[in-house]
């Protein structure tokens, strides 16, 4: 797809050994002089739907399309700043996203075996899964430029980044209709680089005022989970760090969304949890109890059974190998198999070290539909 610029990538690709050292030399000038192209920052918004009802506009996911040129400036810049806080050791150790060696799966790992330790000493853990409205386009410039100071980085860094982050504009393009370029005075682009470190940076620190809760964060994923012997004592101390965090969130103008935030109780016990205490918001909004939560692409239920993930998973590799059985005349036996690697396995792969230990019953549908990939592969019989 075409850039900003309506400059195709490949064209970069197919000229890198002529331009490359012309575009060095203004990505250079930029960090001398502090300044980026205001054309670098202009940005076409791509409404992607999230899912559930089309007509909602809060399931639709703004992705910025940048300028391909700006993008590369960004892998640069945001290589170095990696680097900056790997070093002085400035991201929190309750964070997952974009920091090395860390992921979707370490992060949920992480949560799991929390949960998971608490059940096996016959205890109740209550967790809440915290959403952020419209996390990247509320960021305060003046706060996160006051953050970037704050953790070490020089004079002419933070120019730089000022510089980023002002005259950004953006027009939304959709089924080949553009509209009128809105300037931004709020906000990180979604689909940049730089956007996603940068937001983590400014909630880096939220977790340090929460004392009886574990809390843990995937750039806007949030969830902070409590144990103890009772319910209604879980959920006591889920509140109290609930408020205070609820506070931080009001002192670096993120908006909490109550309606897609969702607690759940996690017990072994096979008699009805009897939870009188019920969570609600700052302004009173209630927060709802759920049974079964997606936490980062996996489903967690409230007895970490992971029925509900393998069913899931099922139902989409089905979808999948109905498209491919329909169609299997066309392919030979090598292009079968490469296109099970690629459409099939990774769905499969993805968080099987956390699913793994579900029960033999749980796995059963999953090793069918797992068999009757093979048997597309090889064309061989039930």
């Amino acid at each position: 797809s075409l850039g900003a610029h309506n400059l195709d990538p490949y064209l970069l690709k197919c000229a890198a050994l002529i331009i490359a050292g012309v575009v060095t030399h203004i990505f250079n000038q930029t960090f001398i002089v502090g300044k980026i192209p205001k054309s670098w920052k202009t940005a076409f918004v791509l409404p992607l739907l999230k899912g559930g009802d089309g007509s909602e506009l809060d399931n639709y996911r703004p992705i910025s399309k940048l300028s391909c040129l700006a993008k590369i400036l960004e892998s640069l810049v945001n290589r170095q700043l990696q680097s900056f806080l790997t070093v002085n050791n400035t991201l929190s150790s309750n964070r997952s996203g974009f920091r090395p060696k860390h992921s979707t799966i370490t992060a949920t790992v992480r949560v799991v075996n929390y949960i998971t330790n608490a059940l096996d000493n016959r205890k109740y853990c209550a967790a809440l899964f915290i959403d952020l409205s419209k996390a990247f386009d509320t960021v305060d410039h003046a706060i996160l430029l006051g953050k970037l100071s704050s953790i070490g980085l020089g004079l002419d860094a933070c120019r730089w980044f000022h510089d980023y982050l002002k005259d950004r504009s953006q027009a939304v393009r959709f089924d080949g209709i553009q509209s009128e370029p809105l300037e931004l005075v709020k906000g990180v682009p979604q689909g940049s680089i730089l956007g996603p470190l940068l937001f983590t940076l400014r909630i880096n620190n939220i977790s340090d005022e929460i004392r009886k809760c574990q809390i843990h964060l995937y750039a806007v994923d949030t969830v902070m989970y409590s144990i103890s012997s009772t319910a209604d004592q879980a959920l006591s101390l889920l509140e109290t760090d609930f408020k205070i965090s609820q506070g931080s969130f009001i002192q670096l103008e993120l908006v909490l969304n109550a309606k897609k935030t969702h607690f759940m109780i996690f017990k072994r016990f096979k008699k009805l949890v009897e939870n009188t205490l019920a969570l609600t918001s700052l302004d009173g909004s209630q927060i709802n109890q759920v049974s079964a939560y997606k936490y980062l692409g996996i489903w967690l239920d409230d007895k970490l059974s992971f029925k509900m993930h393998i069913d899931e998973l099922c139902k989409r590799l089905k979808i999948k190998l109905g498209f491919l059985y329909r169609n299997r005349t066309c392919l030979s036996s090598t292009n079968r198999r490469q296109i099970v690697q690629a459409t099939l396995m990774f769905v499969i792969d993805y968080g099987d070290i956390i699913y793994m230990h579900a029960t033999a019953s749980t796995l059963k549908s999953l090793d069918a539909t797992y068999h009757c990939a093979l048997r597309f592969i090889t064309g061989a019989s039930y």
